[in-house]
């Protein structure tokens, strides 16, 4: 019995270096599965090498076929047949088919040769590769009986039995790999092991221990090392001076006799050396005189050529032995001149005398001696010399088995070998016993045009007879005029031509050794007729005698689909039936059916059955044909998608063709019903209620099933009848949502009232037969969204509001008229503050009171401020922050709008919980992205009727984001946090699932209202300025008081004792100090450094990170030390930005400003106010930050121009950002004062500093 097809090809391929370190590397466990195609057969592992921490990817193709197996390696060592990683690979492959861990099929075991994987007799393991039955059974025998023991020596065990009656052999024998090799003839499929060989192994086991096998090792070698320590060997009399014995399955030497003492290591040595001197002596003389007449022979010079001969003097199979000589050639290379010498592949020969074609002939020569059959023969029969000799003598004729092998391992070295010879001159034969001279060598031609039999079948009397033929050359000739005595090459006309694959020559030997025709009598010709010729026909091509064939027909064929599975595949096999014998698509023309003694022969349709795969083909787009296109294969998938299955069904029907194999399969034992639903809604006060009935057929399903299915991402519910319910995906995709925000198990699910959206969408594709809605009067008003009831603008407000920011005061009034929290989403600039205080404002007229509280970060506390004083003047507000602010609740009920940050709500949740609120609005309210945080926790304790929240960026960084900010508005409306990130967040943002994110839209639609820059473009300004207030932290501000304090001192003692035109630079030295500590303290160019305090950097980061989205931005500044402080806290966020100064070059300046043009990942450009100020075009900003405004706002509106250019086609937002209550604020105040005079005479500082006046000196500095 032969080894698996896997070992085999690593034993045959692979050098003894190869096997070692693959199965060394195996060993260690450095091969790691990473993919596998059940489909195509195909695995992909993932090697580590044994010598460097480098991994390679090894293909194995089609493994379960020995004819077409493939191995690839990206290795730089795969020169050779095979690699060492490829051995490995194939090791750990077969491995894990031996293990069934890829549930390729069922495993079946043939007991004349089984592997048992154990290094020792384990008790364990005998129970885990035997049946119970047979252990028991096992055990039952051994109280009465015991196996006959014939031959235990050199790990063998020879062993015989009888169980009822019938005599058994067994054989045990310990392998390369330490394992088991086993054999019998007792019938057992199911197990590595069968009961004759699991009472052998426990009858040595309970006999001599688990480390038999090691005792009956030969470990002669191993021996004699310990007696060469005393100057003893094993050929010595040892007989009471030494004895053996065995721990752990070694040998340990016993020292009977006291007075023997151990010698010195040199004593050792010579006492080694002494009996084999002389020999080794001699064989380094003939050794060394054989290497001198080689050496003779490869000293010729460049024009020694290597000769290969086909020595038919062989009298055992395959009939010839391959030969190389080599001799001087002539000039043209055609023939030998010179002598010319045989060479013995046996030793050592320097191939460095021949040229490159001649040297790669060596090694496949050497393949194909003796020797390496043999080699190749022991290891793929484990059991040879055992009961029969696969080594036989010259005049044995060797079993078929043997043959089989031989050929196997000899014919793909030939086929190579031919393709490499076959223009070479040097290619000869030898024959007829003739001696191995020079004069009987004659030239073979070598033909690569490989060959296949054909076959004549006719009567002759009572016989029937089938003779093999071959066409060579274009003529036909029999198959006993093969002039050698061998089925593996064919001999003919001075030509070798050789068979096509091992498996011909199987087949013709067969032939052969009868002459080159089969006779069968007439009892056996039906069988033979059946089982032997009619096979022929599928592979090659058979010629009937005419009195054979009884009829000639053109056939109409019968139509049917099978269905298999293999592993995620659906396999559609299509077969085609002519007088009730099948066959598949493709193959033969004609299809020859058995008729008596005689055959029809029937031509088959194959446009017909062409016609019908192309349709079957064309039901899905995704078919694939594996294994030669007979097969489509379809993955499970797409088998659900789109209903297909539904319309494969009903396709079949259709063109009347039956489909077999639904009771086979395991995994797609699909239910051809359709789901039947019915759902009946009603509506209470604050939720709905649905009815819920689905059927397959007879078959119901709960609640429970389907949310399951779709939970497990499965379109498809198991019935009660074990067989699978699909869920057609219109189906899916109209009742999942449903069925995933519902709550319940049975047949009644129960949805929130902020559940709307999705009654609304039911409603709106209902069907009669399968929907029925019972609304109250209140959810009848809001099963239309976009119907909001427009309400007047307040008056005073309707020049100023814009039409989309009317709407989005429309849509406030809408949720506040149903108690929906919702969030205006729009893009930053475009007004949501002015949006929220507009409907504030009318909420107070309308309802005669306001008590809102406004939550935003500390830098929007002011803006919030100035947009009350600036658009919405009657309403009270207070701002309750800093370490000052009250803690009276009285107090800060009086006020009509409270503005608080983030921190303080934090701090003061205790306080502001017992405030009942009309309105609590949230500014950027991604700040409670985070549920768990302790902000998002206090603002959910908030008393108030209604909720909103403002965010141009409500989704940050993933899906998850949302849910905080809609649990504070609906609580509830998006389920448990865990809920939510199982159905919503890992689907949408792991795995990209667009149902899933086409239901969290659909949820979340009535609740968002987002406007982009883009979609509002018409209604907008070309250009927007705005001012971003930013408030000092205590850190910094204590900085700014101190510098202004000691500026404002010195700069009026100045103005006092010089006037103020002498003291314009001290004006302008304090001026530019205050203004840089405005940015950050750590720009000062003092001796002292200050730490990096920043309020405008902090603020810079969240607008870019969460407000401007995917726009891009300018940002300027006067101060390169501020510009990279920005550009570090850009690294910081992971911003991608560009950046020039005055330095940078003019090349490095076009590169930075392409790329940020172009690049759609760089979205920040950092420019110094005064390199940036002309010459520049920039339009793909559409954002504008001047990080330290300044007196002359001309300045500034050049900067901001270098977007608003000719060619821009977005609307500009620029924002200036000012430190409240700093220098930055009191210029602005001043530049209202001096417009004019600003806007026509000053033009740079010293014109500014000229233009104030002593008064304006102490305001500034105040």
């Amino acid at each position: 019995m032969a080894l698996p097809h896997l070992i085999k090809y690593v034993y045959t391929n692979g050098t003894d270096e190869v096997i070692r370190r693959g199965k060394k590397i195996h060993a260690i466990g450095y091969v790691e599965l990473v993919d596998y195609d059940e489909l195509l057969d195909s695995v992909v592992f993932r090697v580590k090498d044994d010598s460097y921490s480098t991994y390679y990817k090894v293909s194995i193709q089609k493994f379960k076929d020995p004819r077409n197996l493939s191995v690839r390696c990206a290795c730089p060592y795969n020169l050779g047949d095979i690699c060492r990683h490829e051995a490995a690979a194939l090791i750990q492959l077969q491995e894990m088919l031996d293990k069934n861990m890829l549930k390729t099929e069922e495993v079946e075991y043939d007991q004349r040769h089984t592997v048992v994987k154990m290094k020792f007799i384990d008790l364990k393991t005998l129970r885990l590769l035997c049946s119970p039955d047979a252990y028991s059974a096992a055990e039952v025998y051994l109280r009465t009986q015991r196996a006959d023991i014939e031959y235990a020596k050199d790990e063998v065990v020879k062993a015989s039995l009888t169980i009822d009656g019938q005599s058994y052999k067994v054989v045990l024998r310990k392998n390369e790999e330490r394992n088991f090799d086993t054999s019998c003839e007792y019938e057992d499929k199911q197990h590595p092991l069968c009961l004759p060989k699991v009472i052998v192994f426990l009858q040595l086991l309970n006999a001599y221990g688990p480390y038999y096998f090691d005792s009956i090792r030969n470990w002669d070698k191993e021996k004699n090392k310990l007696l060469e320590a005393y100057g003893y060997q094993l050929s010595d009399n040892l007989e009471g001076k030494f004895e053996f014995t065995y721990k752990d399955g070694k040998p340990f030497l016993r020292v009977l006799d006291p007075t023997i003492k151990r010698v010195s290591p040199q004593d050792s040595a010579k006492l080694r050396a002494r009996p084999v001197l002389a020999e080794a002596e001699t064989v380094a003389a003939e050794t060394s005189a054989a290497d001198d007449s080689v050496a003779k022979v490869l000293s010729a010079g460049p024009a020694l050529r290597l000769g290969i001969v086909f020595n038919f003097n062989a009298d055992s199979y395959p009939g010839w032995t391959l030969d190389a000589i080599s001799g001087e050639a002539n000039d043209a290379f055609t023939q030998f001149t010179g002598k010319v010498e045989k060479l013995d592949l046996s030793k050592f020969v320097n191939i460095e005398a021949f040229n490159e074609q001649d040297k790669q002939l060596f090694a496949p020569i050497r393949k194909m001696q003796d020797s390496e059959i043999t080699k190749y023969l022991n290891r793929n029969s484990p059991f040879s010399g055992i009961w029969e000799n696969i080594i036989h003598h010259e005049k044995d004729e060797l079993p078929e088995e043997t043959k089989a092998l031989m050929s196997e391992y000899l014919h793909p070295k030939l086929k190579k070998l031919f393709v490499d010879i076959a223009a070479n001159p040097f290619v000869f034969y030898l024959n007829g016993k003739k001696a191995f001279k020079t004069t009987n060598l004659h030239t073979v031609g070598v033909v690569t045009d490989f060959i296949t039999p054909w076959f004549k079948v006719s009567r002759s009397g009572d016989h029937f007879e089938v003779e093999a033929w071959v066409k060579l050359n274009g003529q036909n000739v029999p198959i006993n005029e093969n002039t050698m005595n061998s089925g593996l090459v064919f001999f003919h006309n001075e030509n070798l031509f050789l068979w096509d694959t091992s498996e011909i020559v199987n087949l013709v030997s067969r032939f052969q050794s009868k002459g080159g025709k089969l006779r069968f009598s007439k009892s056996e010709w039906p069988e033979q007729l059946r089982s032997f010729v009619l096979p022929l026909t599928r592979e090659y091509n058979v010629e009937f005698d005419q009195t054979l064939i009884s009829e000639v027909k053109d056939g109409d064929p019968e139509k049917r689909v099978v269905l298999q599975e293999k592993g995620d595949y659906l396999i559609f096999m299509p077969l085609f039936s002519y007088k009730g014998f099948e066959t598949k698509a493709g193959g033969k023309d004609e299809l020859v059916i058995p008729d008596g003694e005689k055959v029809l022969v029937v031509h088959r349709d194959k446009e017909k059955e062409l016609a019908f795969f192309k349709k079957l083909e064309a039901l899905h787009s995704n078919f694939i044909r594996p294994e030669g296109g007979q097969q489509l294969a379809l993955k499970g998938s797409d088998v659900l998608k789109n209903n297909w299955f539904f319309l494969f069904v009903d396709a079949m029907k259709d063109m009347k063709v039956p489909v077999y194999g639904y009771d086979a399969l395991k995994n797609f034992r699909f239910n051809t019903a359709k789901p039947q639903t019915k759902i009946h809604i009603s509506s209470n006060t604050d939720w709905f209620d649905a009815r819920v009935d689905i059927l397959f057929g007879e078959q119901k399903v709960t609640i429970a099933d389907v949310k399951k299915a779709l939970a497990n991402r499965q379109q498809f519910v198991t019935l009660d009848d074990g067989t699978l319910g699909i869920l057609p995906e219109e189906w899916i995709k109209k009742y999942s949502l449903l069925f995933r925000v519902g709550e319940g198990k049975q047949n009644q699910l129960r949805l929130s009232k902020y559940h709307m959206s999705v009654i609304d969408e039911l409603y709106e594709e209902r069907n009669e037969e399968e929907l029925v809605l019972k609304l109250e009067e209140k959810y009848e008003t809001l099963k239309n969204f976009n119907n909001i009831r427009e309400i007047p603008v307040p008056e005073h407000l309707k020049p100023i509001l814009r039409p989309y920011q009317e709407h989005g005061f429309h849509w406030l009034n809408y949720l506040s008229e149903i108690g929906w929290g919702g969030i205006l989403a729009d893009d930053m600039g475009l007004g949501k503050t002015i949006q929220a205080l507009s409907f504030l404002y009318y909420y107070r007229q309308h309802h005669g009171k306001l008590r809102a509280l406004v939550v935003c970060p500390t830098t929007l506390m002011f803006n919030w401020e100035n947009e009350i004083r600036k658009f919405t003047p009657e309403l009270t507000y207070h701002i309750h922050h800093g370490g000052e602010r009250t803690r009276d609740k009285e107090q800060l009920a009086k006020a009509e709008v409270i503005i608080t940050t983030y921190g303080t709500l934090r701090s003061d949740i205790k306080l502001l919980v017992d405030i009942p609120l009309d309105y609590v609005v949230l500014d950027e309210s991604q700040a409670i992205k985070n549920p768990a945080s302790k902000v998002t926790k206090a603002a959910s304790l908030l008393n108030a009727k209604n909720r909103l929240c403002l965010s141009g960026t409500p989704l940050q960084n993933n899906t998850f984001d949302i849910f905080a900010q809609m649990n504070f508005l609906n609580p509830g409306m998006l389920g448990s946090i865990e809920f939510f990130r199982q159905e919503f967040a890992i689907p949408i943002d792991k795995f990209g699932e667009a149902d899933r994110k086409d239901h969290l839209r659909k949820l979340l639609f009535p609740f968002i209202l987002r406007r982009t820059k883009e979609q509002v473009a018409k209604d907008l300004p070309e250009k927007t300025e705005t001012i971003l207030f930013c408030e000092m932290d205590d850190e910094q501000r204590n900085i700014y008081d101190a510098y202004r304090n000691d500026f404002r001192d010195k700069i009026l003692g100045t103005i006092e004792s010089q006037g103020i035109q002498r003291s314009q630079l001290t004006i302008l030295q304090g001026l530019m100090k205050l203004r840089q500590i405005c940015d950050s303290p750590a720009i000062l160019n003092e001796s002292e450094k200050f730490p990096n305090h920043s309020i405008k950097l902090e603020e810079l980061g969240r607008e870019i990170t969460e407000n401007i989205s995917n726009h891009k931005a300018l940002v300027f500044s006067q101060f390169l030390g501020m510009l990279g402080l920005i550009k570090e806290k850009l690294r910081e966020l992971d911003v991608d930005f560009e950046y020039f100064d005055g330095s940078t070059t003019a090349i490095e300046r076009e590169r930075a400003i392409q790329r940020f043009q172009n690049d759609e990942k760089c979205r920040v450009f950092l420019i110094s106010l005064k390199a940036g100020g002309v010459g520049l075009n920039l339009t793909a900003a559409d954002y504008v930050y001047i990080v330290d405004p300044w007196w002359n706002p001309a300045v500034e509106q050049q900067a901001i121009d270098r977007t608003h250019r000719i060619g821009q086609t977005k609307n500009i937002f620029a924002y200036r950002m000012i430190c409240k209550d700093t220098i930055e604020d009191k210029i602005l105040q001043l530049q209202d004062k001096k417009r004019v005079l600003a806007k026509d005479l000053i033009t740079d500082d010293e014109g500014f500093v000229k233009s104030l006046s002593r008064e304006d000196v102490e305001y500034l500095f105040s």
